[in-house]
């Protein structure tokens, strides 16, 4: 519409009125102002000076060096239409300003922009647009009127200012909308009150605006206007009390703002009071929640305070304080809050945070974001007490920082990812949280063992969301812990905190997916040591353990899984026997004879109270596929018993075209091993400890030498006994070249290990065996003598191989054999254990003798000759020598005496073989009183150089080959 009149500017200096006005189908006919044209609407439309001054605001004032910065908003047009009732307008300054007969106009409700840039003509119609705060465009909302000053009145020298005061219909409330921000004239100054997301939220909860359509048409925003107690305009700025609130928005409404466009706002309280365009107090208040899920307020409050300075004396500054306030004390989880796993990766039913305020906090650098809640002053974490209830009812408290999230962060998981980085500086203390030992359950328990997931935790990792998936606010879990297995401590020096992760089948099939009912892994795989005294004697069940499961215990990890986690069936052999090395059977890698799991197998650990461990322990059909590792408490509450328990199926190892090996050392086929040990642990801290191992059914060959066959190797030991040891069903046989022994062997007993068998135990370990001393044996011109068989197995306590001796006399006292004139005798003796061959020694020692006297002359001769044979340590030393004696005398007066002696010897010593021969000739001559002995040696040794080069060595491959293998080709 074409403006008839103006603009003007009216300054009065009395009470300071500046005031542009412009006139709209209004003339001057001579005496007062009248419409120029009737048909059409009449305005006053009236600029006032910028009604607010935002300032910057620092969180240190001491930290002030210079003058704050500080932006004014633009102009105030005020614009008012004139009633169709009156027909004109005085021509005076007081008619003009005399607001309280005009009709004010609003900007209408809806998307709207001005017919023209930066005008406030909405739809061919002069508004009222009205900025405050700075860069925030408002108008009415309701009916409202405006009540000004009458003209300005001194007294002592002083006048009121001028200013007119925004009253409502109702009661005075004034309702306030608005409608647009002006954002295009540059940025504010840091800190200020009002601004950025704070603006937009104020437009969007205002404004009465409609989001575009969506599958259930559009969606009205919850829109309530801003009340004003007090708002006055004046020359200075305005004088205001606004607040605001909001209901928070639903995740369904948030969810609709991204599609529109538009930012899901988070502002849910404000409130602005100003002194002539200058801030007094402002709060604003978003919503939002942390990232435990629990609801909370992030406030941010704004004061003027005077600061004295040196220089300016008081100086009235804004300072600025924020803090967190938890609106939502405790949270819930479970199957139906969301968890891709039905919660069970949260090992808590609830989280309370005991902490209803925060001390103030460090703001943000941008908002509305997502941030970690950080002291003001000492720029570290704020650890909120939180108070968790885990499956069984038992509550435990610890301390942790958390994320606020604040409503309409735009990309949340994004900002959530980053800053969960684990690259982040101080991130594992963020999210690793000290538990100090207490005790909770880490998952539910089954009805029937109640306590059985309960451990003492040392430290919980919290994430959010799914392991290396999207974060999702509201959703904690643990991602690992460190925990205590006290079952674990009883077996190993590694005890302490124990580092797991959930089990992937308890994550994906609950914990009745798994045959052992599993629900943690141990990160790394523990390897258990035993001693052969703590495992029986017979065996030293070493493994490596990683699956902790209520049914039983804690087991090697055998079990294979597909892509759903569901178990399919067991991992393949070598996995098995890796997860067992070290594992001794009788001094063997026991890993080599463990045999395949299938997943029948696997039936057996979903049950296991003692009646079902002593029925599979009493079958011979039925294994316990995994050493089983449990502790429970005694029935009468007075202790607890830590039990290992294990009976693996076994076989004997397969030669690579999938044979049974005939060079195995010991002979599993129909082998049966049964460990069972014990340990009672009583309130007043004494341990009684049962141990009892078996071995039934097997055979230990000692590299096709011999065979000792056992029917059963049993031993037990208890408290306050030592252990005992039996063995029965034993039988030794002889092989290949040491089969002649086997004539030998008759003259044992069939059980060399029955009655009067020695049994000797000493802290190093357990001999058994048998000694058998032969009598004399004449037959005539034959006698053999000084005959005693052995044999002996012996089970050391240390890890050393069970070894076997067998001997035939020993070196000390041969055995004698005699034949007419023709005697000798020898010994033999064999060691060998599960390695190898330790030691094979043997001698044998055979001559003859005779004598003639023919009255004038006598003499005699003898002849002896041995061989001595000695393998030990890789040593080798093989002998033989031969002894000649003859004398003769004759009448008494002379006497001729002749020794010879010869000896061939070879020894190998580390590598250096030696082959030594020496000889000797004495001849002895005896005349009465005068003797004469001469004796003539000869010695001469070879030896072989280690050091000599080899083949390759002597052979080049680019010259000397070709010309070698010529010398062949004819």
């Amino acid at each position: 519409m074409d403006v008839a009149e103006g603009p003007f500017r009216v300054v009065r200096p009395a009470d300071m009125l500046v005031v542009d006005i412009a006139l709209v189908n209004l003339r001057f006919d001579g005496r007062r102002l009248v419409r120029r044209d009737r048909a059409q609407p009449a305005f006053v439309l009236a600029g006032l000076p910028a009604q607010h001054v935002v300032e910057q605001v620092l969180l240190d004032l001491n930290a002030v060096t210079a003058p704050m910065k500080a932006v004014t908003a633009g102009s105030t047009r005020l614009a008012f239409s004139v009633p169709d009732n009156i027909d004109g307008l005085d021509l005076s300054l007081d008619a003009l300003l005399d607001w309280a007969r005009l009709v004010p106009m609003t900007v209408p409700v809806g998307p709207q922009s001005p017919d023209t840039p930066g005008s406030t003509v909405f739809q061919g119609i002069p508004r009222s647009v009205i900025e405050f705060p700075t860069r925030l465009l408002i108008t009415y909302d309701a009916p409202v009127d405006w009540v000004g000053r009458p003209p300005p009145q001194q007294s002592d020298g002083r006048a009121v200012l001028w200013h007119a005061r925004l009253r409502g219909e109702r009661d005075g409330d004034v309702q306030l909308r608005a409608f647009a921000t002006a954002t295009d004239r540059g940025a504010l100054p840091g800190g200020a009150p009002v601004a950025g997301a704070t603006l937009e939220d104020l437009v969007t909860l205002t404004s009465r605006i409609e989001l575009p359509g969506g599958p259930d048409g559009p969606l009205e925003v919850h829109s309530a206007p801003l009340h004003a107690e007090q708002f006055l305009v004046t020359p200075l700025g305005t004088s205001a009390h606004l607040h605001g609130a909001w209901e928070p928005l639903s995740d369904p409404a948030k969810a609709r703002y991204g599609p529109a466009g538009r930012r899901a706002p988070s502002l849910v309280a404000y409130d602005h009071i100003t002194g002539l365009g200058r801030d007094q107090y402002v709060r604003v208040v978003n919503h939002g929640c942390l990232c435990t899920g629990h609801e909370a307020l992030d406030v941010t409050e704004t004061r003027r305070v005077f600061v004295a300075r040196p220089d300016d004396g008081i100086v009235a500054y804004l300072q600025q304080e924020e803090y967190i306030v938890v609106k939502q004390p405790e949270v819930q989880y479970g199957a139906r809050t969301g968890f891709p796993h039905a919660g069970r990766e949260m090992p808590f039913r609830t989280l309370r945070i005991t902490d209803r305020v925060t001390p103030l906090i460090q703001p943000p650098t941008t908002k509305p974001d997502a941030f970690w809640v950080v002291l003001r002053d000492s720029l570290k974490d704020f650890e909120f007490t939180l108070i968790g209830t885990d499956s069984e009812g038992r509550k435990v408290s610890f301390t942790m920082p958390l994320v606020f999230v604040a409503d309409g962060t735009p990309d949340v998981q994004g900002r959530l990812r980053e800053l969960y980085k684990e690259s982040q500086e101080g991130m594992g203390d963020r999210l690793r949280r000290p538990m100090n030992g207490q005790v909770m359950a880490m998952a539910q328990p089954p009805p029937e063992a109640p306590g059985s997931t309960s451990h003492a935790v040392g430290t919980l990792t919290i994430g959010l969301g799914p392991k290396d998936g999207t974060p999702v606010m509201g959703q904690p879990c643990v991602r690992e812990a460190a925990i205590r297995v006290p079952a674990v401590e009883q077996f190993t020096p590694n005890g302490g905190d124990l580092k797991v992760v959930f089990n992937d089948t308890y994550l994906r099939q609950t914990m009745e997916g798994h045959p052992a009912g599993a629900y943690l892994d141990l990160q790394k795989p523990l390897s258990l040591t035993f001693g052969a005294e703590q495992a029986g004697g017979l065996s030293s069940p070493n493994s490596a353990v990683k699956t902790i499961t209520t049914r039983a215990g804690v087991v090697p990890d055998v079990f294979d899984t597909d892509a759903s986690g569901a178990v399919v069936g067991a991992k393949d052999i070598d996995t098995i026997r890796n997860a067992f090395g070290g594992a001794q059977l009788l001094g063997i890698d026991l890993g080599k004879y463990l045999k395949g799991l299938v997943k029948d197998n696997f039936d057996t650990l979903r049950q296991l109270g003692d009646e079902q461990i002593a029925a599979i322990l009493n079958d011979a059909n039925s294994q316990l596929p995994a050493p089983v590792l449990r502790i429970r408490d005694l029935a009468d509450g007075q202790g607890k018993e830590l039990r290992y328990v294990w009976k693996p199926p076994l076989e004997p190892p397969k030669t690579p075209d999938n044979k049974p090996d005939p060079n195995a050392l010991i002979d599993v086929s129909k082998a049966s091993l049964i460990l069972d040990a014990r340990t009672v642990r009583s309130k007043d801290a004494v341990d009684k400890a049962t141990v009892d191992g078996k071995l039934s059914h097997f055979a230990m060959n000692f590299f096709g030498m011999a065979r000792v066959e056992f029917d059963e190797l049993k031993f037990s030991t208890g408290p306050g006994k030592k252990p005992d040891v039996t063995a029965s069903g034993v039988e030794l046989k002889f092989s290949n070249e040491l089969e002649f022994l086997n004539s030998l062997r008759a003259a044992l007993p069939a059980d060399v290990f029955g009655s009067g068998a020695f049994l000797d135990v000493q802290p190093s370990g357990i001999r058994v065996g048998y000694t058998l001393a032969v009598p004399a044996i004449p037959l005539g011109v034959f006698m053999l003598s000084n005959l005693a068989l052995s044999a002996e197995v012996a089970i050391p306590f240390d890890n050393k191989p069970v070894s076997f001796r067998f001997s035939v006399s020993e070196q000390k006292h041969p055995f004698n054999v005699t034949v007419s004139l023709f005697g000798g005798g020898g010994y033999f003796s064999m060691l060998v254990d599960t390695s190898g061959v330790k030691e094979v020694e043997g001698a044998l020692e055979f001559g003859g003798s005779a004598a003639l006297d023919l009255g004038v002359a006598s003499g005699g001769v003898s002849v002896m000759a041995g061989i001595h044979f000695l393998f030990a340590g890789g040593d080798v030393t093989l002998a033989g020598y031969l002894r000649c004696n003859g004398f003769l005398t004759v009448l008494g007066i002379v006497t001729v005496s002749v020794e010879f002696y010869l000896e061939l010897s070879y020894e190998k010593h580390d590598g250096q073989s030696v082959v030594r021969g020496r000889g000797t000739l004495t001849v002895s001559v005896r005349i009465a009183f005068f003797s004469k002995s001469v004796t003539l040696e000869l010695e001469r040794s070879f030896s072989g150089a280690p050091g000599d080069p080899t083949f390759a060595q002597c052979i080049s491959k680019e010259h000397d080959w070709r010309e070698y293998c010529a010398a062949f080709a004819a």
